[in-house]
């Protein structure tokens, strides 16, 4: 497994959690690595332990989007940012929650994509890595239009791959179970409720798992593309319905 054939990695999302994790995974492999995501002191802080570039963006503003990343010549596009709201049922979700996971889910992907895949295919060398979700695939409660957004990142990587046959940029999805971010505890008003409800009681994934995948799927030989791959705590029943809780 090498890294060599890339120099340079955009990840968004970047400022915590999975993000975070990616972009010290690739550092650690010797990538410049742009850190994209809207708040600028978390990015100032994964910079100084890092040495990471970071990037303060708003992906769903794709003129933006497309003046700061198109100079990059980015070998690597890691998809993380995702919006991830209160949720319910799906006539019932909120006008202003639906319009930040489309806008954030799907047009700021699109809007990545846009600013990185022509140089890609200029120079017949990439690597798309789109994080998408087990809710893309199976139902899970309380999460219709999440698991909407995440179903569209599912067939945009396989058009994707469609799209890039025979350029030499290969397209690979991610799709975790429950990882222990924090970003479950937007799902509830209490966030110490939420904690319990998600966490405290059950073996999650942890960020690192999931950077450990990013980096495996990168550094396979480039005959190989790892196009999906689901990871899900060994506790986790298919589909994501069940979690058996640990003992205390």
């Amino acid at each position: 497994m090498s890294l060599d054939r890339y120099r340079t990695a955009i990840v968004t999302g970047a400022s915590r959690g999975i993000g975070a994790a990616i972009v010290r995974q690739l550092r650690i492999g010797g990538l410049d690595v742009w850190a994209v995501a809207r708040s600028a002191d978390d990015l100032s802080e994964l910079a100084r332990e890092t040495g990471c570039r970071p990037l303060a963006l708003d992906i769903s503003h794709r003129d933006a989007v497309l003046s700061a990343m198109s100079g990059l010549d980015a070998d690597i596009l890691v998809n993380n940012a995702s919006a991830l709201v209160r949720g319910g049922l799906s006539w019932e979700t909120a006008p202003d929650a639906i319009d930040q996971l489309m806008a954030v889910n799907i047009k700021g992907t699109l809007n990545c994509l846009a600013a990185t895949v022509p140089g890609m295919k200029a120079r017949g060398r990439g690597h798309i890595v789109n994080l998408g979700s087990i809710a893309a695939v199976s139902p899970i409660p309380g999460m219709p239009v999440y698991a909407m957004t995440k179903a569209a990142i599912r067939s945009l990587g396989q058009t994707l791959r469609i799209d890039l046959h025979g350029t030499g940029v290969r397209v690979s999805e991610i799709s975790p179970g429950r990882v222990e971010t924090g970003a479950h505890l937007a799902l509830v008003e209490d966030r110490e409720e939420g904690r319990r409800r998600f966490y405290d009681a059950f073996d999650c994934l942890q960020p690192d798992d999931i950077a450990e995948a990013v980096m495996f799927v990168l550094g396979a030989p480039q005959r190989m593309d790892v196009s999906y791959m689901e990871i899900v705590p060994t506790d986790q029943s298919y589909g994501g319905s069940q979690f058996h809780p640990r003992a205390r």
